[in-house]
């Protein structure tokens, strides 16, 4: 009977002619006329359960977070394939009479936001205070994050071990609470402020996931996102957690889960990073722990900027933007270097406790006294958070050297990018733990742009006396495609307002 139903099928599925059909009758006939009616009868309750049993063997369902990886791969091969000449054929890429494998790679232009109406608009945060800086200290006591919060995290990092034990049983877990989880939730879904990474030995892992040994960086990579991928099945399948979407194209993997207020951990729908064997984590929180023990401004500034950087839609790294890792640099290396009267705020990294021992031994000292550096200047205590914001906005919209000057926490200096710097369209941002490596290549020509624009945007309300909460208008694209032209902007500031201080020409 099998081998009968496997025949009709070969004969239907190239039927499309005429005499394919009559070829499929005759064969009817031929095999149905000898048999008897209760023959028949059987071979139709036989084909009946065949078909049933065959619809029923269906191939399982792709997990979201395979096919968020798919289209990744999918989108990243479209925009690395060569162009199409007439009729459809790649034609290849020529240099004189030769290809060759030193020419320039082709520019990928990135796409503008395009302005899509929400059902729920994302509005700006209001204050009871009154005044800059009272409305600035209220925001500062809404955005750190609490003991509570804290705990919170710790009780989520024991969840994630429980539910990925039987997948890696030497996994260790560590949970950061990079800011407050109850405070405005201004695009808090696209950078959320809870970072999970698992620690597993890569030697480990590729034997847990049945692979071979692999060491080069590109295999290493592919690693973590197989790892990733698995941890992120069991979470949501076992562990209760709903996957949002994933980044794989960073340097570090990562998927972004929701933790739903049923399991107990948040009184509200809290995103979380998660990630495997990622360092960003690590670094993010011991600058931020030790920023905070050396001068408590220079923590509430970090939170602050990344809080502003988020609601201005510059924070978003998928996007091109800087990452709130990125932007905790930025605001380090204003308070080592941008002061105007001179009095850094924070000493050089190689004064940091902590921090200074993930430097790489490949990168060169800088000091071998680190107690005089550590003796900082007090000349600009009375400068509060407040302040210090519009300071910081003045520095990287009027005196830093767009074009000739690498921001780099390590040297704690204003200085030219190093010779080793790979040269990029975006920030010279210097990788503080490893040689050579240029962090602001996340960035491409529109999301720099846009950097631009919201400095000299929040300049220039600085030097208006303008509130917080129109600084914190969450951004949106225009309506009718128009944005901010950084120049033209630029250059009327520089004519009617003599931003905070004074007419001082911009450098870069």
């Amino acid at each position: 009977m099998l081998s009968m139903l496997q025949s009709f099928r070969s004969l239907v599925a190239p039927s499309q002619g005429p005499q394919n059909v009559g070829l499929l009758i005759a064969a009817a006939l031929c095999i149905l006329v000898p048999f008897d009616p209760s023959q028949l009868i059987f071979a139709v309750i036989g084909a009946a359960v065949y078909a049933v049993l065959q619809s029923l063997n269906h191939k399982p369902g792709k997990t979201n977070c395979q096919l968020s990886a798919a289209r990744e791969n999918v989108q990243h091969k479209d925009k690395h394939r060569p162009a199409a000449g007439k009729g459809g054929i790649a034609r290849p890429r020529q240099v004189g009479s030769t290809q060759s494998s030193h020419s320039l790679p082709i520019a990928v232009v990135p796409k503008p936001d395009v302005y899509k109406p929400s059902l729920v608009p994302v509005i700006a945060p209001k204050f009871e205070s009154i005044g800059w800086e009272d409305e600035v200290n209220e925001l500062i006591s809404q955005i750190t994050p609490g003991v509570d919060e804290d705990k919170a995290v710790q009780r989520l990092v024991l969840h994630v071990k429980r539910a990925i034990q039987t997948l890696f049983p030497e996994a260790e877990v560590a949970g950061f609470a990079q800011g407050s989880l109850k405070s405005g939730k201004a695009f808090g879904v696209a950078v959320p402020e809870v970072d999970i990474v698992v620690n597993v030995n890569p030697m480990v892992l590729a034997q847990r996931l049945q692979l071979r040994s692999q060491t080069q960086q590109s295999d290493a990579k592919k690693l973590q996102k197989t790892a990733v991928r698995a941890c992120t099945d069991r979470l949501v399948s076992s562990g209760g957690l709903k996957f949002r979407r994933s980044a794989f194209r960073g340097a570090e993997p990562r998927v972004t889960l929701l933790v739903p207020v049923s399991l107990g951990f948040f009184t509200d729908p809290i995103p979380v990073d998660f990630s495997v064997n990622s360092v960003t984590p690590f670094y993010t929180a011991a600058l931020l722990t030790e920023c905070g023990q050396m001068e408590p401004r220079a923590k509430a500034l970090i939170l602050f900027v990344k809080r502003w950087a988020k609601d201005r839609g510059i924070c978003h790294a998928a996007k091109g933007h800087l990452s709130p890792y990125l932007w905790s640099l930025l605001v380090i290396y204003f308070m080592q270097a941008g002061m105007e009267n001179g009095a850094p705020l924070l000493p050089a990294l190689e004064a940091f406790a902590i921090s200074s021992g993930l430097i790489s031994s490949s990168l060169p000292p800088i000091s071998k006294d680190k107690a005089r550096r550590q003796q900082l200047p007090t000349a600009s205590e009375e400068l509060s958070v407040g302040l210090l914001f519009h300071e910081f906005v003045h520095f990287y919209s009027q005196r830093f050297n767009w074009n000739g000057e690498a921001i780099s926490i390590r040297l704690g200096r204003r200085a030219p990018p190093d010779a080793s710097l790979p040269v990029h369209v975006g920030l010279a941002i210097e990788d503080p733990f490893e040689a050579g490596n240029n962090l602001g290549s996340c960035m491409n020509a529109m999301s720099l742009a846009r950097l631009r624009e919201e400095f000299v945007r929040a300049g220039w309300l600085c030097a208006d006396n303008s509130s917080l909460s129109e600084l914190l208008v969450p951004w949106a694209p225009a309506e009718d495609g128009i944005q901010w032209n950084a120049p033209a902007v630029q250059a009327v500031m520089n004519t009617n307002l003599g931003l905070l201080r004074g007419n001082e020409g911009v450098d870069g």
